[in-house]
């Protein structure tokens, strides 16, 4: 028993040896990020910033003991809040949207009509908290150091991808209604909501953009702590480059007052078209620690 136990104790630490010198490495990954929307329109506004939680794999295939290319499947839950009222740049427009208990209705902007609208079932929307799930791929070149004593360190560089696998809304604002006769949307409630929660649109596309890009550079260290694993940290900036949110709405209504400045919003002559924020890219701050085997 003594001669198999001192075989298999000599046989871990030879296999423990060579697999810190393995080219494939894999395990499991945990972080935090904050995020920023890059707003290019005066119809919106964003509302401080975000923050998000995500949980995966995370592994680095290594060409030498030098260069190698990380990636792996992430599940990221995200969320901020955009400004679309009074407090927003747009003095002309308010935006309006119909709903049936948690379900926002479609709006064809070619008809100017809400599908299946209920006229009192209206809220003119101030502000939104965005919640997105999403599945990312991260694929980076990595660029580290030979071992010094127990630790190595490195770069990163590459795409974040990610994919929406659904999003709900807190929105707040006011009471609305929609009036057959004038075409129009009209404020009725005279104080602001305190919370619409878990808003879902029926639309085909759900507010947020269904794939995401940005271009991330992270820099972070792994220590070998014990035979071939390795604990790690890193931090990176991923910098936007595609849009987060849907650039022309297909449930928000921009309805604009032609009012010359300083008027009251009601006095001059109404149109609606579909909300159009323009590009909107999101900027992510991430913090990650995990484990490789």
């Amino acid at each position: 028993m003594k001669k198999l136990l001192s075989l298999l104790l000599i046989g871990g630490f030879a296999f423990g040896a060579q697999a810190q010198d393995k080219k494939f490495q894999i395990g499991l990954v945990l972080g935090s990020t904050i995020n920023s929307a890059k707003i290019q329109t005066s119809e919106i506004e964003k509302f401080g910033v975000g923050a998000g939680f995500t949980i995966g794999i995370g592994g680095n295939y290594l060409f030498n003991e030098n260069i190698g290319l990380a990636s792996g499947v992430q599940f990221d839950l995200e969320s901020f809040r955009i400004n679309y009222g009074s407090n927003a740049p747009n003095a002309s427009g308010r935006v309006f949207y119909g709903y049936n208990d948690t379900d926002i209705l479609k709006y064809d902007d070619e008809a100017d009509a809400i599908e299946n609208l209920d006229s009192t079932k209206v809220m003119e929307l101030t502000t939104r908290k965005f919640k997105g799930k999403y599945v990312t791929v991260p694929i980076f070149l990595k660029f580290q150091t030979n071992m010094i004593g127990k630790f190595k360190y490195y770069g990163k560089f590459g795409l974040r991808t990610s994919f929406l696998v659904g999003s709900r809304f807190d929105d707040t604002g006011f009471d609305a209604m929609y009036s057959p006769t004038a075409g129009s949307f009209a404020r009725t409630g005279t104080t602001e909501h305190s919370l619409r929660a878990d808003m879902k649109p029926v639309t085909l596309l759900k507010g947020l953009t269904p794939i995401r890009t940005a271009i991330g550079i992270y820099g972070g260290a792994e220590w070998n702590f014990t035979g071939s694993t390795f604990l790690y940290m890193e931090a990176g900036f991923n910098y936007g480059i595609t849009p987060s949110m849907q650039i022309t709405s297909g449930h928000l209504v921009n309805q604009v007052s032609d009012a010359p400045a300083g008027s009251a919003y009601e006095t001059g002559a109404l149109t609606r078209m579909a909300l159009d924020i323009k590009n909107n890219p999101q900027h992510i701050f991430e913090i990650k620690v995990g484990l490789l085997f």
